[in-house]
Formats: C-alpha cells, sequence, structure tokens
C-alpha cells in the first residue's frame, strides 16, 4: 500500500513537471535570482548571532578571541569592538532584510506572470471541449479551477516551494556551524529532526486528505452556487426559492464540515509541534549550559546554540501552513492536469490543409453519429446513414421533432465533433482533412443558445477579426435585421452597455444581434438553429426578411420548426429518430435532393 502510495506520488510529480516544467523555465532567470537571494537570507542568518557572541566573550569578558577572528585585534577591545560589532549586526540585518525583499518581489512577478501562462492554457483547452455530449462538469467546477486552483498552484510553485528551499538551506547551514562549534551539542539538535520528521510525515497525510475533503466540497458549492444565479428565473417561476435555500444550506453544511475536519487536523498538527519545539529548546539550553560549566563551551557559544536552535526550529512553527500550502498547491495541481491531459476531441491531421475561399458545397455520405464511445452501449446513436447535400445559393431547411438530430448535425458540420461513421465533405474535400480554425472561419453558426457578451453593443456586433469596422457597417446590418431604429432610440447608441448575457435586451432582439453579427463576419456558410425560437412576432418578421437577404450566394442551412421558415426554403430535409424520411411538406424539393446525392 506504501509503495502504492509511493509511486502514485513520483507519478504526480512526474506529470506536473511534464506539464508546467516549460512554463517555469520561460521563468528561469528570475527564478534563479530568487533563490540567490534566499541563499543570502539564509547567510546572512547564520551569521545574526554572531556579533552579539563577540560582544559577549570577547568585548565583556577577556576570552581571547580565536584564530580565524584575529583580524579584529587591530580593533581592540571594550567599546570599540562593541561598537564595530553593533554596525556589523546592522549591516547583516540590512542585507537580509534586503535580499528577503527582493526574493519577494522576484517570485511575485513570476507567481502573475506564471499564473497568467497557466489560466491561457487552461482557456485554449476549455475551448477545444465540444458544446455537449463528453462530461457532465459544473460550470462552477471549471470557474474554480480557471481561477481559484491557477492562483493556488502558482503560488505553491513560486512561494511555497522556495519557502520549503530556504528553510532547508537554513536546517543544513546551522547545523553545520552547530557541528563546527559543539559537535556533541549538535548531535543533540540533529537526533531531534527525526523526531519533527515521524510528526510532519504522520500528520501531512492526514492534513492533505482533509484539504482535498474540503477543497471538493467547496467545488460543490461553487457549481450550485453557479447553478442558482443562472436559474433564477426558473426557479421563481416555479416558486422553487425555499427549496433551493434549503438544498444550498445543505451542500454549504457539508463544505462547513469538511472545512471544521480540515482545519482540527491543522490545529492537531501545530499543537503537536509546538510542544516539541519548547522541549526541543529547553533540552538544548540545558545542555549547553551544563557545558559551560563545564568550561567546553562559552556563553557567547551558549548565545549562538540558544539561536541557532530557535532558528532550527522555526520551520516547524510554519510546518502547519507550509503543509497546508503543499497539500493545496498539489491537489489544485492534480486539479489542473486532469485538465490539460484531456486530448481536443477534435485535432487537425498532419496534412490538414488551410482554406483561402470556399464555394460552400456541402455534403454528407452515409453519416452516423453518437456521443458515447462505447461498444456495450449500442443504444445511443443520434444520427443514422445521412446522405445529403447543401448547396450555395439554397436556404436548406432541417425539420423534425426535437431529438430528431438536427442541432447534432449542425454541430458535426463545424466539426465540435466528427462522425461515428460515414465523411463530411466541404467542396469534395473531407472535414478531416481541413485545418479546425481554417473550416471554422468559413462558418457562421448561430446556436439556440444565443449569447452575447457583456460590454458595449458596439463590442457585441464587431467580429473578432476585424478590431476596427466603421458605424456605417454597424448600421447596415442593424437595419437588415430592423433594430436600427430601436437602438437610434438608446441615448448611447452603439454604446449602449450591454448586460451579462444581454439580459437587458428581449430574447427576438438578442437573436436579431446574433444575425447582424453573422451578417457582418461574411462568411459563406450560414448555420443557424432555431433562430425562430421564443421570439416575438415582430423579430420572427425581421429575422425572415435579414435571411433573405443574408442568404444570397451563401450556403445557407437552418433547422427549425417553423412554419414561415419552412415555406420559404429552396430544399427541406425532414429527420426522425437520426434518419432522413419522407418530406410531408413538399415532396419535390426531397426529390430533387436525392438526385443530387
Amino acid at each position: 500500500m506504501k509503495s502504492s502510495q509511493n509511486t502514485s506520488s513520483i507519478s504526480l510529480w512526474h506529470r506536473l513537471l511534464q506539464a508546467f516544467g516549460p512554463d517555469l523555465w520561460t521563468h528561469r532567470r528570475r527564478l534563479f535570482q530568487s533563490y540567490v537571494l534566499s541563499l543570502v537570507t539564509v547567510v546572512a542568518t547564520v551569521l545574526l548571532p554572531w556579533p552579539l557572541k563577540i560582544i559577549i566573550d570577547h568585548g565583556i569578558t577577556d576570552h581571547p578571541l580565536p584564530s580565524f577572528l584575529s583580524w579584529l585585534q587591530a580593533w581592540g577591545t571594550g567599546s570599540l569592538l562593541i561598537t564595530v560589532m553593533i554596525m556589523g549586526f546592522i549591516i547583516i540585518t540590512i542585507i537580509y532584510a534586503t535580499a528577503g525583499a527582493g526574493s519577494k518581489i522576484l517570485e511575485a512577478k513570476v507567481r502573475e506572470r506564471l499564473g497568467l501562462g497557466i489560466r491561457d492554457s487552461l482557456l485554449s483547452r476549455l475551448q477545444d471541449r465540444p458544446p455537449i455530449g463528453e462530461d457532465n462538469e459544473r460550470r462552477g467546477d471549471l470557474l474554480l479551477r480557471l481561477m481559484s486552483d491557477v492562483n493556488t498552484f502558482a503560488r505553491f510553485q513560486t512561494k511555497t516551494l522556495p519557502l520549503i528551499f530556504r528553510h532547508t538551506a537554513t536546517v543544513f547551514l546551522i547545523l553545520a556551524t552547530m557541528f563546527w562549534i559543539e559537535p556533541l551539542l549538535a548531535l543533540g539538535g540533529l537526533s531531534l529532526l527525526p523526531i519533527f520528521g515521524v510528526f510532519i510525515w504522520r500528520y501531512g497525510v492526514h492534513l492533505r486528505n482533509a484539504m482535498k475533503q474540503k477543497r471538493a466540497k467547496e467545488n460543490d458549492v461553487a457549481g450550485f452556487a453557479q447553478e442558482i444565479v443562472h436559474g433564477l428565473s426558473t426557479t421563481k417561476g416555479l416558486g422553487h426559492e425555499q427549496q433551493m435555500r434549503q438544498h444550498f444550506g445543505t451542500v454549504n453544511a457539508e463544505s462547513l464540515k469538511a472545512g471544521v475536519h480540515a482545519t482540527r487536523a491543522a490545529v492537531g498538527m501545530e499543537r503537536v509541534l509546538q510542544i516539541a519545539q519548547g522541549v526541543a529548546v529547553a533540552l538544548i539550553t540545558g545542555g549547553g549550559a551544563l557545558l559551560v560549566l563545564r568550561g567546553r563551551l562559552s556563553i557567547g557559544e551558549l548565545t549562538i546554540f540558544v539561536s541557532y536552535i530557535t532558528q532550527l526550529l522555526k520551520p516547524v512553527e510554519k510546518i502547519n501552513e507550509l503543509a497546508s500550502a503543499f497539500s493545496r498547491g498539489l491537489v489544485s495541481g492534480e486539479r489542473l492536469l486532469s485538465l490539460l491531459d484531456r486530448c481536443p476531441s477534435i485535432q487537425d491531421a498532419s496534412h490538414a490543409v488551410t482554406l483561402k475561399k470556399v464555394e460552400g458545397v456541402l455534403d454528407l455520405h452515409d453519416v452516423s453519429f453518437r456521443y458515447s464511445t462505447s461498444k456495450e452501449d449500442e443504444g445511443d446513436w443520434i444520427l443514422h446513414g445521412v446522405t445529403m447535400r447543401v448547396e450555395p445559393g439554397h436556404l436548406t431547411v432541417l425539420v423534425g421533432e426535437s431529438g430528431s438530430g438536427k442541432s447534432t448535425l449542425l454541430y458535426l458540420l463545424a466539426r465540435f465533433f466528427d462522425p461515428s461513421s460515414g465523411e463530411i465533405k466541404l467542396d469534395g474535400r473531407p472535414l478531416t482533412h481541413i485545418a479546425v480554425n481554417s473550416l471554422r472561419s468559413q462558418i457562421t453558426l448561430m446556436l439556440q443558445d444565443t449569447h452575447l457578451f457583456a460590454g458595449t453593443l458596439r463590442m457585441a456586433l464587431t467580429p473578432p477579426d476585424q478590431s476596427e469596422i466603421d458605424d456605417s457597417s454597424l448600421w447596415e446590418a442593424l437595419s437588415l435585421v430592423g433594430l436600427d431604429s430601436f437602438i437610434h432610440t438608446l441615448p448611447l447608441g452603439l454604446e449602449t452597455q450591454v448586460g451579462e448575457n444581454a439580459v437587458n435586451f428581449s430574447g427576438g432582439q438578442r437573436r436579431r444581434v446574433s444575425l447582424a453579427r453573422a451578417f457582418l463576419l461574411n462568411r459563406p456558410i450560414l448555420l443557424l438553429d432555431e433562430p425562430l425560437a421564443n421570439v416575438d412576432e415582430e423579430s420572427e418578421s425581421a429575422i425572415i426578411q435579414a435571411l433573405e437577404h443574408i442568404r444570397i450566394g451563401r450556403t445557407c442551412l437552418v433547422a427549425t420548426h417553423t412554419q414561415a421558415l419552412i415555406e420559404r426554403a429552396d430544399d427541406i430535409i425532414s429527420l426522425k429518430n437520426g434518419r432522413i424520411v419522407p418530406n410531408r411538406f413538399d415532396p419535390s424539393p426531397m426529390t430533387t435532393l436525392a438526385e443530387r446525392s
């Protein structure tokens, strides 16, 4: 069991080094400077008690200076020597403080840059995730990883580990100096370290497990809180406010229990180690005093030993904090790895090409699809043997009941997923032979869940690849969807703030803004998923008129239930249970499609 745990820990460290080592390497210069300054503070810590020792043994009493300090005889004895030693103490203190401050500043700079880099890598990996179908993770948990876990892990790498290095270097240098002064007393101090090591090992494992459980419960709270905020309207509409509060209280109570358990483990560890520290100081001081009485140790040297044993046990005072930070850092690193280790479901082939200009002919041949990849689960096929063609200049409409596979088919065309079998081609070239970003740069996909980011209306309309676009183009797009008159009535016009997910706009207005954005993108392929769902009559009429304009010269495929769009379709494709079935609206378009296929 122990061997398995050790192997697991080594494997975790290896994976962390592989994943985040390159990020640290880019900051190697600052990190090296920080560690050098840390060593300076360690040396200063070891030197600090020496001026006091010289004052006691050679300034106040008549002990002769040791040979390695004979150069101080030139300064005489008494008040002059004391003055020089006080100045030396001040200089060492200044060096200690300056080096410590410099080290912390460098660590902070690396920490901020490292966090930014890791967060960017995570965001990139999150953007590679498909919109649905692969996992059931809560958004709140993902946000916690993106923000809290990144901060914790960055602090672990740039604060906790350097602090452990500093304390370790202090222990070794102080022990070496103690052995040089008085081996017997130093051996007594050294014998105490394994005892502390046993305490650290015993309580550290328990503390790490408690911290992991606490973080898991915090994730539950964050995830459920996000769901509550996102579903406030639904909760009010159902009158479930009290039930939600009770459930939230239960989740919080579990998190509180886990937090108290983690605190109890930390406090228990701290209490035992503080008692052990007090016993250690008492033993070393008593043993040193006996050596002074026997003439083997001077009073100044005893002062150094007392100072050193205090410094030697300082890491013990911080062991609770260090163990907690160490545990949190590893847990956060492990959680980040679980995201980074996931290969994107869609990746570019080695021979993938970049598209420059496309005609926009989409062909599907015998396409079947299911979200599950398990061979044992044969009952979750979404599409079965779909063969169809969508051509430029045609308004092609997908019809069918909810769950018939319309949205999934659009996802496949945008290559959020690859077919489980069959093939999809664009202008005769398989989608798998096209670079993903290049493919999607040719497509405008408007989903049922229309999302607009918070910011100004101008920002919501402006395509990401066009940082500057003239106002006339924006107003033309708004006019196309029948929103220009409404926007003109707003005091700030294009600078009107769009709330989070455009809550200050109606559902129909949000869809019209999205359609205007699609027009500004000016891409040859337009895929729309229920563009008229939950919109009023005015918005429906404006969207239909806009589509009549936008479809010109473009490949336009629309999934809809709306009769008004079906009546304007050039081609109609009916789906039922993931299969193309005879069209109940107008059989002639289906005949045409069959001939084309």
